[in-house]
């Protein structure tokens, strides 16, 4: 069973994405700060965390750079309310799979989430 992280301050968005990864039978955890995340993250070791950008007390950018201190092998996705060139390649400094931009049909959601569960 597939560990999966969801860092995100948005109830709405953590339940949506909640529900789409336990059809998936995954195992989700949930963090709702940056702090929390890094936490979490040493603790459970996920295959995939769920990064959003903007959260309270530390954002997703410094919270990736923590993780990537000593997890190299989760794969991480950005959660995003926007699109931003500037965002993918500091993605990549960081060694970040792809970004999910909160608005995009729940299609696109699962695909990005599945190629990154596969790989």
């Amino acid at each position: 069973m597939k560990k999966v992280l969801i860092c995100e301050d948005e109830k709405g968005v953590q339940e949506f994405l909640q529900n789409i990864l336990k059809k998936k039978a995954c195992e989700v955890f949930t963090a709702e700060d940056g702090q929390e995340a890094i936490d979490k993250a040493k603790e459970i070791k996920p295959d995939l965390i769920l990064l959003d950008i903007r959260m309270p007390k530390l954002n997703g950018l410094e919270a990736a750079k923590k993780i990537r201190s000593f997890n190299k092998t989760s794969k991480l996705i950005f959660l995003t309310g926007f699109e931003s060139p500037e965002l993918s390649k500091e993605a990549q400094q960081y060694d970040i799979l792809n970004y999910i931009v909160k608005s995009s049909p729940t299609q696109e959601v699962l695909k990005l989430i599945d190629k990154a569960l596969e790989s």
